[in-house]
């Protein structure tokens, strides 16, 4: 910081100085020379010479090479216009270097400075100081004559490295995609004058030249160093940046972003406040949820141990190098005048408050899942930092992209950290989530929400009493709720859809609701239904309600529902699919009490299959929809009707039914009487209902049988007459769960959190253990990425930056437009610390042997764990694989290889990759189904190969059109070199019909003796196996084996029965036993009957 400088200037020195800057000037703009005069050497060269212990003649020569690199360019007169790039940082770095090995720390003179810890308190007495003296001018004013305004505010530490500073202001402007040249960051150190500081400081810290430059800047970057770490929390004045960053009110511009940057051994990390450029750019095309995971990814290994330090700011305990300047900062930011800046700060206050909350908050979110995956979330104090941040307005959260092992302690730290300020919560859990869980959420709910989407998607063990349990405490000044329960949640009844309509909040505006459940839902009824409507709340504006599946919905239901639709509804929308119970009735019931206000509405009444148990048939057909178009509302100005599946409607009604204004001129078609002609005419566009409707006021009659015919002959569809509402008892509500509820969830790993705030939030209580790793799965949306071709190098930019990722996990399949070019990109990113790497490119047909070559090259070498999915990408052959086996890293475990459908692979790729086989592989998976090429060679010169250490092999030669190339002979071969460490073989030969009951015996004959589990597919084709080859492997099946799965398809020689005994390990057994004693007792009967000299009977 400015005043924490390693020597004492005495203050005479300052004033001579002081009085020696106005002469340089009046010198300077009397001569062009930029070489100074000998006399203009002062008092401070003197000084110099002291602090440096050098010579006389050693100080002129370092300045003249100081004066050769960094020429004088002019005076900028305002001290906040001297901004430095990264361009001219470089510049001095790179003297830095040169010259370092020859300077001493001032402070203890047998020491030489190294670069790797070289700091600006050691840089400014060798380079910043001499180079300035002549001109007592600053350091930026060495590379620019005219004003450099800073877009970039630092806010650092003195003492970190040079060379990690500049690598920080590097790695921020690559990220936020500045130019490393023409954007400028104001740094003290280069902008103030060290000759003449007190000309820059002023004891209001608002006068002072630190003050003016964030008032021009737009980001504040906080540098953290990793010597400390994190120095700048500990120094008052980068405390007091960061108040002006959050909370100062008197700059006239808008707050400043607050982007913080980390260098350490493993990289350099940024955390922005909001979205890069690039990734902004994601988002306004449509897709967040895409540029979301783009920055989640690039900072999702930012260093916890410096996060840590920020989640626990304590700004009143900040310190200065001089006393002063720490009373004057901390009375600044609690508001002080300036006659009282120098009076005694007060210990607490509500400013040094929120800043260490809000700050403190930051943090946590930027560390929450890197925390949770290292399972140092609570050791962290995650959810107190949170908590404490009553500022804070919006939390979001997607538990579902976390690791499901580590999925309820996210739940458990993110509901304890819910702080009382909050606005608007988002929280989505798929699965796992269960009645504790919405009992331990509602129990936190902030009373101040405003805004609350809840995501339970297949939540098999949410029930009423859950979602009674929420109901109870929905916050009332709640504006905007959504619920989605959708698919799973069957223990859901209409006693919970009751128990919810009775607590919700009259001040909703937006209302969202999706039962949904197409498995076939029969616990929701036309009760809970009526139940719901009954307590709509009269101010919304919005209204969507999903009960697709939900069978027992009648017209009752819907007419329910409609009688009590609030009148003030903007927004209506409907999902009633597959509700085969609803008729013309219902929808006519709902057209007669659509709100006059209405101006969107969409309605679904699609049929699809539910269960063999339930019948599809719509019993909605032209006259429910003529109901419904009569009765639009004219405020109404966008419809969406479907009607799929619902096969009494007519094509013609099918088509009116995309528009509004389609509907509305088939509407009136029908109503005057149009023959069928015209009413595919109106649909069409080639007529408008406007032109038939003055025509029909003109008196015009086209010829009979059109517009001149009775109406009551040429109606298309009479409109239906509208079904009574649901009268009937209504349901019981559900009560809510007790608190905490039980744990049921029934996954082992993802047990429910019971919230206890008491040990969340302690300070110090460690997790299970920190030996959690960072990991990234993502699946990659083929339309976004056509319609945002820069998603792709943005997702590689973040990639770049996760330089500490353990396991990545990318699915790009069936997306057309990744090319060899993108898997080359993609590779040139891949952290080098992965352990895990599972790409799926399957039907990427543009990935030829290119592709796969470069990523092999890029592929890093502490890999374990390698699966790559290349699946009908056609263009890769033999050279691909063998580019690819050329290069695997001998590190490798396990290793899952797919090339099913790449028919140029042939015996040579197969023979390639077995040469190239890791001998440290403990499984192994290759699938080379539908590759014709690969024969009865290429299985035996895999099996020569293979690792002796395997413990688990599958191995996929499937070929269902049909394979004549492997016969007995290859499986005899694999057999033979089957490593005997086998515990789990799986085998794969459907459609190779030369294999036979001879193969199944070789097979069998060579089975490890400590094989476990067993999985053979012999289906499609494969004719020539018996029961005698069934018979053979079963006689012969290792005794250590405890699972067993055999599939001999419809079509072989193999017995009904036996087919049926290969169902399970011990009926196979006992087949086999059966079908040996069946010869051996006919023998001992022949024998028999020879004794008593009988005939033996046929």
């Amino acid at each position: 910081t400015m005043s924490a400088f390693p020597w004492k200037l005495l203050e005479v020195v300052k004033l001579l100085d002081d009085r020696a800057a106005a002469d340089l000037r009046r010198q300077e703009d009397s001569s062009s020379d930029s070489q100074v005069p000998s006399a203009r050497i002062h008092v401070t060269s003197f000084i110099c010479l002291k602090e440096l212990k050098c010579s006389v003649a050693d100080l002129e020569q370092r300045t003249a090479l100081l004066r050769e690199a960094f020429p004088f360019q002019g005076y900028i007169q305002k001290v906040e216009e001297r901004g430095i790039s990264h361009e001219q940082l470089v510049r001095v770095e790179t003297f830095a270097a040169t010259h370092c090995p020859s300077w001493h720390d001032i402070r203890a003179a047998e020491d030489t400075l190294s670069m790797d810890t070289l700091n600006l308190y050691q840089l400014t007495p060798w380079c910043i100081k001499p180079a300035t003296i002549e001109r007592n001018c600053s350091m930026v004013e060495l590379f620019s004559d005219s004003p450099c305004l800073p877009t970039n505010f630092c806010s650092h530490w003195w003492g970190e490295p040079l060379r990690d500073f500049v690598a920080c202001i590097g790695r921020h402007c690559a990220v936020r995609q500045l130019c490393f040249r023409s954007t400028f960051y104001w740094i003290c150190a280069y902008a103030n004058r060290q000759h003449a500081l007190s000309e820059e400081l002023n004891d209001d810290p608002k006068q002072t030249s630190f003050y003016k430059a964030m008032c021009l800047a737009d980001c504040l970057l906080l540098i953290l160093d990793n010597v400390g770490p994190a120095m700048p929390f500990t120094r008052v004045w980068c405390a007091y940046e960061l108040f002006m960053a959050l909370i100062d009110e008197d700059r006239k511009k808008k707050p400043l972003l607050l982007d913080t940057v980390a260098h350490t051994k493993a990289g350099t990390f940024v955390l922005t406040d909001g979205f890069t450029d690039a990734e902004a750019k994601v988002r306004d095309a449509g897709f967040p949820a895409e540029a979301e995971a783009c920055k989640s990814l690039r900072e999702m290994c930012f260093p916890i141990h410096v996060l840590e330090k920020g989640m626990n700011l304590r700004l009143q305990e900040a310190q200065a190098s001089e006393e002063a300047d720490r009373r004057h900062i901390l009375n600044s930011v609690v508001g002080k005048q300036l006659h009282e800046l120098d009076e005694a700060p007060p210990l607490e206050h509500a400013n040094y408050t929120e800043v260490n909350a809000r700050l403190g908050s930051r943090f946590a979110l930027a560390c929450f899942r890197p925390a949770i995956m290292k399972g140092s979330a609570r050791r962290l104090g995650v959810a107190r930092a949170l908590q404490a941040d009553r500022w804070q307005r919006e939390l979001v959260l997607d538990i579902d992209k976390l690791p499901k092992e580590r999925q309820a302690t996210a739940f458990e730290v993110f509901v304890a950290g819910l702080p009382e300020g909050l606005k608007h919560l988002m929280l989505a859990w798929r699965e796992f989530a269960a009645d504790s869980n919405l009992v331990a959420l509602a129990e936190r709910l902030p009373i101040s929400l405003h805004q609350l989407l809840l995501k339970f998607r297949f939540c098999k063990q949410i029930s009423d009493a859950g979602v009674a349990a929420l109901a109870e405490r929905l916050p009332i000044s709640l504006q905007q709720l959504q619920l989605d329960f959708r698919d799973g949640c069957e223990q859901i009844s209409d006693a919970g859809v009751a128990a919810l309509a009775e607590k919700l909040p009259i001040s909703l505006h937006q209302l969202q609701l999706d039962f949904s459940n197409y498995s076939a839902c029969q616990q929701i009824s036309d009760a809970g239904v009526a139940a719901l409507a009954e307590k709509l709340p009269i101010s919304l504006h919005q209204l969507q309600l999903d009960f697709g599946g939900c069978y027992q919905i009648s017209d009752a239901g819907v007419a329910a529902l409609a009688e009590k639709l609030p009148i003030s509804l903007h927004q209506l929308r409907l999902n009633f699919e597959c509700c085969h119970q609803i008729s013309d009735a219902g929808v006519a019931a709902l057209a007669e009490k659509l709100p006059i206000s209405l101006q969107q509405l969409q309605l679904s009444f699609k049929m699809q299959f539910v269960s063999v148990e339930i019948s599809c048939f719509s019993q909605i057909s032209d006259a429910g929809v003529a109901a419904l178009s009569e009765k639009l509302p004219i405020s109404l100005h966008q419809l969406q009707l479907d009607f799929g599946g619902c096969q009494q409607i007519s094509d013609a009604v099918r088509q009116a039914a995309g528009s509004l204004e389609s509907l509305r001129a088939w509407a009136a078609a029908s109503e005057l009487g149009a023959a069928p002609d015209l009413e595919m005419r109106l649909s069409s566009g080639e007529e408008t209902a406007e032109g038939l409707q003055e025509k029909d006021e003109e008196g015009e009659e086209g010829e009979e049988g059109e517009i001149g015919k009775p109406s009551h002959e040429s109606r298309r569809a009479r409109p239906a007459a509208p079904a009574a509402p649901w009268r009937g008892q209504p349901p019981t509500l559900a009560l809510p769960a007790p608190s905490p509820a039980a744990p049921q969830t029934r996954h082992s790993t993802a047990k429910n959190a019971e919230t206890s705030s008491d040990t969340v939030l302690a300070e110090g209580l460690a997790d299970e253990t920190d030996v959690g790793s960072l990991d990234f799965a993502y699946h990659f949306d083929s339309s976004a990425l056509s319609k945002v071709p820069s998603l792709f190098g943005t997702f590689c930019s973040a990639l770049l930056c996760a330089t500490t990722l353990e396991k990545l996990q990318l699915d790009f399949n069936e997306c057309n437009q990744i090319s060899d070019a993108g898997v080359a990109a993609l590779a040139e990113k891949l952290p080098i610390s992965l352990h895990q790497l599972q790409l799926e490119f399957r039907h990427c047909f543009r990935i030829s042997d290119a592709g796969v070559a470069a990523l092999a090259e890029k592929l890093p070498i502490s890999l374990q764990d390698l699966q790559l999915n290349f699946r009908y990408c056609q263009q890769i052959s033999d050279a691909g694989v063998a580019a690819l086996a050329e290069k695997l890293p001998i590190s490798l475990h396990q290793l899952q290889l797919d090339f099913g459908g790449c028919q140029q692979i042939s015996d040579a790729g197969v023979a390639a990759l077995a040469e190239k086989l890791p001998i440290s592989l403990q499984q192994l998976q290759l699938h080379f189904g539908v590759c014709q090429q690969i024969s009865d060679a290429g299985v035996a010169a895999l099996a020569e190969k293979l690792p002796i250490s395997l413990q688990q092999l599958h191995l996929d030669f499937n070929n269902y059109s049909g394979c004549q190339q492997i016969s007995d002979a290859g499986v005899a071969a694999l057999a033979e070199k089957l490593p005997i460490s086998l515990h789990q073989l799986q085998l794969d030969f459907g459609g190779c019909y030369q294999i036979s009951d001879a193969g199944v015996a070789a097979l069998a004959e060579k089975l490890p003796i400590s094989l476990q589990q067993l999985q053979l597919d012999f289906r499609d084709g494969c004719n020539q196996i018996s029961d005698a080859g069934v018979a053979a492997l079963a006689e012969t099946l290792p005794i250590s084996l405890h699972r067993l799965e055999l599939n001999l398809g419809f079509f072989s020689q193999v017995s009904d029965a036996a087919t049926k005994a290969a169902g399970s390990l011990e009926s196979l057994r006992a087949w086999a036993a059966a079908r040996a004693a069946r010869p051996r007792a006919r023998r001992e009967r022949k024998a028999r009957v020879r004794e008593l000299g009988a005939r033996p009977r046929s």
